[in-house]
């Protein structure tokens, strides 16, 4: 009887172990992924000044096709807005200082990405390799992650809510985005050139904005 016990009670440590461990390998974004250093993307320019503080220089630029007015800041970071909207749009940090959440940083292994974010299949993009995840309920607002090829270690960040390609481009004028507006990006020499929706793993292609 006595041992009978045992063998019930391994049993079912042997199951909640395996229990933990699916648990432990199934994360997911959350709101948060998508701020950087306490601003959220679709915030006010207000409150980017308020809490990221004066920065090293601005500057106009073109991303994605859309105009947006650059912040950089001496620990390197950006944070862009949209001149059509006011509004926090896009964010690029440097990742030799840069933690996010649960201690995710530069050199974060293929394990902990995927207990943090959930697994992703990842995508060949200009000779890089990138786990892209979108925010529940904001399907335009994106986590891009560019991995190492081969142990799949974590290189750079990049949060955006800039279409990525001409599809979800068309997909956000439709929907009335006013982040869009004909005409913009006419001289942005075309930078949007792919589909990601039927974007095969392994097949060279090109995403202006990606290369840091």
């Amino acid at each position: 009887m006595v041992r009978k016990m045992g063998q019930i009670l391994a049993l079912s440590l042997l199951v909640l172990t395996l229990i933990s461990t699916f648990c432990l390998a199934a994360g997911k974004v959350m709101d948060e992924d998508f701020a950087c250093k306490g601003v959220m993307l679709g915030d006010r320019e207000s409150a980017l000044q308020e809490k990221w503080g004066e920065p090293l220089y601005d500057k106009l630029v073109i991303k994605q096709g859309v105009k947006l007015k650059t912040y950089v800041y001496k620990d390197n970071s950006e944070a862009s807005v949209s001149l059509r909207t006011g509004k926090v749009v896009d964010f690029t940090v440097d990742m030799e200082k840069y933690t996010a959440r649960n201690n995710v940083r530069k050199g974060a292994t293929k394990f902990w990405l995927e207990k943090v974010y959930g697994k992703q299949q990842r995508q060949f993009i200009e000779g890089n390799y990138y786990l892209i995840y979108s925010r529940e309920n904001y399907p335009h607002q994106h986590l891009l992650l560019k991995v190492d090829g081969d142990d799949g270690h974590l290189l750079d960040i990049w949060i955006t809510n800039l279409p990525l390609d001409e599809t979800e481009r068309a997909a956000m004028a439709e929907e009335g985005d006013p982040l869009l507006l004909e005409g913009d990006g006419e001289d942005d020499h075309g930078v949007m050139g792919i589909d990601l929706s039927n974007l095969p793993q392994d097949e060279d292609v090109r995403l202006e904005g990606l290369g840091r």
